[in-house]
């Protein structure tokens, strides 16, 4: 059989095994780095502890207008937020991205369109957040870089 190659599948299989993404057997690392309130600014705040499971809990909350004094006296603030505890097998490495529909946090695969989904990178200190814009009211965003207080 010219031009082709074998690979011994036991041999695949041992190469292939530690590589292989959010497998439920691998053991989760320390996620001791996550823990803490994160702060991205005046109106943003997420707090993560441990959670369920050897997993995270997770709450986070944010406004637009609280920081305005007439919006605030006008009751013209936005609100938004999200909490619920994530699996640990859902972290991968130092990212972990969840979508909530209001009452839970849930893959963002079950997501529906209008369902709130945020992206968080561990980069050292910082907390990198993206979210799709439907984590609240009107301009309401957990997006940008938090600092642990």
């Amino acid at each position: 059989m010219q031009g082709r190659i074998w690979i011994a599948l036991g041999l695949l299989a041992v190469a292939a095994g530690p590589a292989m993404a959010k497998d439920k057997t691998t053991a989760v690392g320390d996620l001791s780095g996550w823990t803490g309130t994160w702060i991205g600014g005046p109106e943003q705040e997420i707090t993560i502890t441990s959670g369920a499971d050897g997993g995270l809990a997770v709450e986070g909350y944010a406004t637009y207008g609280a920081e305005d004094p007439e919006s605030a006296a006008m009751g013209a603030i936005n609100v938004g937020g999200f909490a619920g505890n994530i699996p640990a097998d859902w972290i991968d490495g130092n990212n972990v991205t969840i979508a909530s529909t209001g009452d839970e946090i849930i893959p963002t695969s079950e997501a529906g369109q209008y369902d709130c989904w945020v992206d968080m990178t561990l980069n050292g200190e910082l907390l990198e957040v993206d979210d799709n814009g439907q984590c609240g009211g009107l301009n309401v965003s957990f997006i940008g870089t938090y600092k642990r207080q």
